[in-house]
């Protein structure tokens, strides 16, 4: 399996690649909309990440139980976060994951239909020369899944695989979502090292964590980690400097020297600066719960996680 060259539009940047980096919910989303905002500019960015402490999610436009609104994170189980993603969908629990996001121009290599279909067959590539026996999607699968990018969708979770989705032994393995904004192409999803997902299903009582709950982890539910697939499990750091090489080669980028050029410490820079300002959104309680933020709405509906 090859990854076909996303095809680029003249004038367009290649893909740089970030630092991989671990950090709380309200910093991981702010960096990725700064992202978004960059890719508005005409920047073409990659990064890998984790979450510290492990994170629930939920989507843009998703409504939070009655029984959580106006709550701290902190009211979750003991050492869980919470934050509301820019993409819409619903609950994701953000474990044992590699987290990626790419974001790049709108109109730029090819579309975000383009955009959506290249990241997966990438992703796929490199999960395949891991030695990930991934299933093998159908060529109408990846058009359900461009289509599936323009509008938003209410069962979208790990708990339901879309088609295009990469799967092993039927059972959802990466989760993706994309939106768009003033000009700009969001997509970011969940590499998942272990299934944890029933942990952020918010019909439950709690969420998070419980050490006495073996029913809920990887083996019993319609996800799958890559600790059932390849064993023995390689160094995160392995798998996210396989995925990366193959993501960015895909959009015009060796990986090893992307962030070494003036341009990405330029762009690294930028970075910093806009995501300061959305993390004190992400950090706010209105939008976690309520989904009120002091920000332009998307120009554009938003895919599922």
């Amino acid at each position: 399996m090859t990854a076909r060259r996303a095809p680029a539009r003249p004038g367009r940047s290649p893909c740089l690649v970030l630092p991989y980096a671990v950090a709380d919910g309200a910093r991981n989303m702010a960096v990725d909309e700064a992202m978004l905002e960059l890719a508005a500019g005409g920047s073409t960015l990659l990064r890998f990440y984790g979450w510290e402490p492990w994170c629930l999610s939920l989507g843009r436009h998703q409504t939070a139980p009655d029984r959580l609104l106006g709550r701290s994170p902190d009211d979750l189980r003991p050492g869980v976060d919470a934050v509301r993603r820019p993409t819409g969908g619903r609950s994701v629990f953000h474990g044992p994951e590699i987290t990626y996001a790419f974001a790049c121009p709108a109109r730029a290599w090819g579309g975000p239909r383009a955009v959506l279909q290249t990241v997966h067959r990438a992703l796929a590539e490199g999960l395949c020369a891991l030695g990930v026996p991934l299933d093998t999607a159908r060529s109408d699968d990846a058009e359900a899944s461009g289509a599936a990018a323009s509008r938003i969708s209410a069962a979208s979770c790990f708990r339901d695989p879309a088609p295009g989705e990469l799967t092993a032994r039927g059972r959802k393995l990466v989760g993706s979502a994309q939106c768009r904004r003033r000009g700009g192409v969001l997509q970011h999803g969940s590499i998942l090292l272990e299934d944890r997902q029933r942990l952020g299903d918010l019909d439950r009582r709690d969420v998070g964590p419980e050490e006495s709950a073996a029913a809920e982890v990887s083996g019993k539910g319609p996800a799958i980690g890559l600790n059932e697939l390849i064993d023995p499990l390689p160094d995160p750091r392995l798998i996210v400097q396989r995925l990366a090489a193959s993501v960015a080669s895909a959009f015009g980028a060796p990986a090893a020297a992307a962030t070494k050029a003036p341009a990405g410490i330029a762009t690294s820079a930028a970075l910093t600066r806009l995501a300061a300002g959305y993390e004190r959104v992400h950090r706010a309680g209105a939008w976690l719960w309520l989904r009120e933020r002091p920000l332009p709405p998307l120009d554009g509906p938003a895919d599922r996680f």
